[in-house]
């Protein structure tokens, strides 16, 4: 049987950021995992079966553009965010990426993350 509180993958390798994130899923009342590397990602996407995934782009052992693939490959039905510190154009690439993977792509943050954004964000990806 699913499971009916969301849940919220969170990857990403910087402490302030994941911080952020899980606030706003927590002021959300969403279950929240967190992977700071990306070893375990495809068995935590598989296993725990999280209802929204936010990717850094930029985490140094498996880009971001490596997980969307990933989640792609995986037929991944929920929402993706995708975050960085990368300019607002890369960060708009990655989410048009995204989409023509057929991903469900809500949007993308960038760095430094205001609670307020995220919170906005997941708010979109839970509806």
């Amino acid at each position: 049987m699913k499971h009916k509180t969301k849940r919220i993958l969170i990857v990403d390798d910087e402490p302030e950021a994941v911080a952020a994130i899980e606030r706003a899923g927590i002021d959300l009342m969403c279950e929240v995992a967190t992977l700071d590397h990306t070893k375990a990602f495809e068995r935590v996407v598989t296993e725990w079966q999280p209802d929204i995934v936010v990717v850094d782009v930029g985490i140094p052992d498996r880009d971001g553009y490596a997980l969307l693939s990933v989640l792609a490959d995986l037929k991944f039905p929920g929402g993706v965010v995708v975050i960085s510190g990368m300019p607002p154009q890369d960060l708009e690439a990655a989410v048009r990426i995204g989409k023509m993977r057929g991903l469900n792509t809500i949007g993308a943050i960038r760095k430094p993350i205001a609670h307020d954004d995220v919170r906005a964000m997941l708010t979109l990806a839970k509806a």
